[in-house]
């Protein structure tokens, strides 16, 4: 039997995420997924998005993308737009991978179901850190815990800022560190609940920003060459909520006063403890030398999983919500509890905050 034709997909934004996640995990899944269109409306970046896709089209509009000879689309545009852009290509019946965050509350969320019915088309989630190797190990473990009493989520960098000047202008919902690196955890801990949102109760919620910026350091020179005195836009985000029985701490930061950068994600249940230590991402100015999965169930010795630090856990995490999402495409529009999840919290966060 012959294998499946490759999936053709196009990409609307060809930015760091594209350059630096999607285009090695599209060569580690082997020509299953073909590039055949890439949008990208600035003519002066055009050229270099010929050099990391040769073989496809290159098209200035969302209307050209749209009328490609595709089957899905990454969204992968700046925050802002994903809702606008999403929407259209799935009322055109294309499925749809969106960078996170996909949506900021249930006024988005409702926009694209309706879209996504109308158009036939699979709407997903495009949250990379869930499919992590390591992160998948720690939800297993999380899952054999019992009932889970406390998540404590943590992601902090010493000097994280993106590179791009979208990122740091004010946009409701969409900039900021919470959209960024937040977007990641929320989806961890609602994974971890398995989606679940009875009795979704914030106890706090609450952003500051620094007053400086300071750049992230494996922006490989794409960073800005001055970085504003101030920016628009929260650096530090932290929050508390209870949901099914559980209460989750989160905390955020592009910018942390302790050197290197950690990711710390702790669940605990009635039957024991799952603990996950080490970094997510690109950096390389980690705070701790591991990347260390503990499971620690009640009266059993730990059980120990380390994975190998860097970036290559990143792509593996990228390639393997690529090759579900080949598996999504075909089966059409679908209901997502996750995004569910996504717009209730979002809403509920956005109240906090007022």
């Amino acid at each position: 039997m012959s294998p499946p034709a490759p999936l053709r997909i196009g990409f609307c934004g060809a930015g760091w995420v594209v350059r630096n996640c999607y285009r090695p995990a599209l060569e580690a899944l082997g020509g299953r997924i073909a590039v055949a269109v890439v949008l990208e409306p600035e003519p002066a970046a055009q050229a270099a998005v010929r050099k990391l896709f040769p073989d496809a089209m290159i098209v200035s509009t969302r209307a050209d993308l749209s009328a490609a000879p595709v089957a899905a689309i990454v969204v992968a545009s700046p925050n802002p737009c994903h809702v606008d852009d999403a929407a259209a290509f799935l009322k055109a019946g294309l499925a749809c991978l969106v960078e996170k965050p996909v949506l900021r509350g249930t006024a988005d969320r409702a926009r694209l179901t309706a879209a996504g019915r109308r158009g036939g088309a699979a709407l997903v989630a495009g949250v990379a850190c869930r499919h992590r190797p390591d992160a998948q190990r720690w939800l297993e473990g999380a899952a054999t815990i019992g009932p889970l009493r406390r998540l404590d989520l943590t992601w902090h960098r010493h000097r994280g800022f993106p590179a791009t000047a979208w990122h740091l202008a004010k946009s409701p919902g969409w900039t900021g560190v919470f959209a960024d690196l937040g977007s990641h955890l929320v989806d961890l801990a609602g994974a971890a609940l398995g989606w679940r949102t009875d009795g979704l109760d914030i106890r706090f919620a609450r952003q500051s920003r620094t007053g400086h910026a300071a750049p992230a350091a494996w922006y490989d020179g794409t960073a800005l060459e001055v970085m504003p005195s101030a920016t628009g836009v929260a650096d530090r985000f932290e929050a508390q909520w209870r949901v099914a029985g559980c209460t989750v701490c989160l905390s955020v930061r592009w910018l942390d006063d302790t050197p290197g950068d950690i990711v710390r994600l702790e669940a605990i249940g009635d039957d024991g403890a799952c603990r996950l230590d080490g970094l997510f991402g690109f950096s390389s100015e980690r705070r701790i030398p591991h990347q260390r999965v503990t499971l620690q169930r009640r009266g059993e010795a730990p059980e120990i999983s380390d994975f190998m630090p860097g970036p290559a856990l990143h792509v593996a995490g990228f390639a393997a919500m690529l090759a579900a999402f080949h598996r999504r495409a075909a089966a059409g529009w679908q209901e997502q509890p996750d995004l569910d999840f996504t717009a209730a919290l979002g809403d509920a966060i956005e109240t906090a905050l007022r």
